[in-house]
This record gives structure tokens, sequence and C-alpha cells, in this order.
């Protein structure tokens, strides 16, 4: 135990009992996306195994969606605790309860070969937060599945409006436009690459992200978040 444990004590983030962030009781309870709850990353209507529909798929979009949680629960109220109270430590716990079926269904999508990027903060907003939440929660995912992660490829060039806050469509579209740029000349047509984030709100954030990996050479982009 760490000294700090004892002087500020874990508590569960929803039942309070102190041990854990997740007591064993409300781990128990939190809600897996089922194989037939997957979507389209592009329309969010339903697809198998959340592969980006034909008719949706195009030269630049993303070619597929797996989202681990329902984003409710003690789930959202991890993923609020890390990007706004910043409880770095509890990451450790929140990746372990990813079930044994994630990483089944990683071995048939060839993530063993894949690199993994997780979605970039504008500068101003990682100065304000001090650290990057997706990249936080995507290293321990990478050292999981054994593939490496790079930071240094994808930059966010535009400040936006978090996307949650805003409804139409047609404005989180255009709330997205030029927001990210390449920053790396590695990358190859061949490049598999797993672009991560904590939580799969609108889509456009990835949409966007995925368009300019593929401009850049980027021959499959598959979108993972640890909620929706």
């Amino acid at each position: 135990m760490h000294i700090l444990d004892l002087i500020f004590p874990k508590r569960c983030l929803t039942c309070w009992r102190f041990g854990k962030y997740f007591c064993n009781r409300c781990a128990s309870i939190v809600r897996v996306i089922g194989a037939s709850e997957t979507i389209c990353p592009i329309c969010e209507r339903p697809a198998i195994g959340g592969l980006t529909h034909p008719r949706c798929q195009s030269k630049y979009s993303l070619d597929g969606l797996t989202s681990i949680f329902r984003y409710d629960g003690i789930i959202k109220k991890a993923v609020k605790t890390l990007k706004y109270r910043r409880v770095t430590d509890l990451v450790k716990e929140f990746v372990s309860l990813i079930p044994a079926s994630f990483f089944n269904e990683a071995t048939k999508l060839r993530i063993n070969e894949a690199t993994l990027i997780p979605i970039p903060l504008h500068p101003s907003r990682f100065r304000d937060r001090g650290f990057n939440q997706a990249e936080v929660l995507g290293r321990l995912l990478a050292d999981q599945l054994h593939i490496p992660m790079r930071v240094d490829i994808l930059r966010r060039v535009k400040a936006t409006t978090p996307q949650v806050e805003m409804k139409d469509r047609r404005e989180r579209l255009r709330n997205m436009k030029d927001v990210f740029s390449y920053n790396h000349p590695t990358i190859k047509p061949s490049s598999y690459v797993i672009l991560f984030d904590d939580v799969f709100t609108t889509g456009a954030t990835m949409r966007a992200a995925a368009e300019t990996l593929k401009r850049a050479g980027a021959r499959f982009v598959w979108a993972v978040t640890m909620a929706r």
C-alpha cells in the first residue's frame, strides 16, 4: 500500500465504500456493450461488429467502432472524475474492468499489427488540465494489447467547443473542420491505426481525426473508446 492511500484512502466512486474506486459490487453491475448493440461510427445505426456500413464508407472514413462500456453509472462517474477532478490513479482500476471478450475481439481485428493513437487535446486545454485522459488510458490499454502508442503523429491545431454541448449535427461537423493535422512522415499506406478516446458521443471528433490520418496515408483506422 502506498502511503498516500493511508492519508487519502480510495473510495468507490458511487457508493463511497473504502478500498477501491470500483468496489466489487459496483463493478459487477457495469454495463458492457454487447455484440447486438454495436453501431456504425458514421450514421450511428446498428452495425454488425461495429463495421462501417458499405453505404457509409468513403475513402477517408473510419472503418469501424468498438466501444466497451455504456456511458452511465460508475463508468460515467469515472470518466468525469478523471477528466475534471484529475484523479489519474483510478486509470489502472478502470482499464482492469475491460472484459476478456474485448481482447478476444481485438485478436480478430488484427490489433497486434496496429499502432494506437489517442485523440489529442488542444495545447491550451492540455495546459489547463495538465494531462490528456485519452493518452493516460490509452497507454495502459496499449500495454495490455502489446502494441505501440504514438502521441507524435496527430495534432489538434484548433480549439473547439466540446461536442457534447452541441446538439445540431451540421454545427458539430462545422466545429470539427480542420481541427487536426498530421505531424509525422513515417505513416505508410499500409498503416493500421487504432484511434482511441475515452467516450464516443457525437462521433464527429473521431471522424475528423480518421480523415486526417487517412489523408496522410493510413490504410485502416478503427475507433476504440472506453464508453459510448
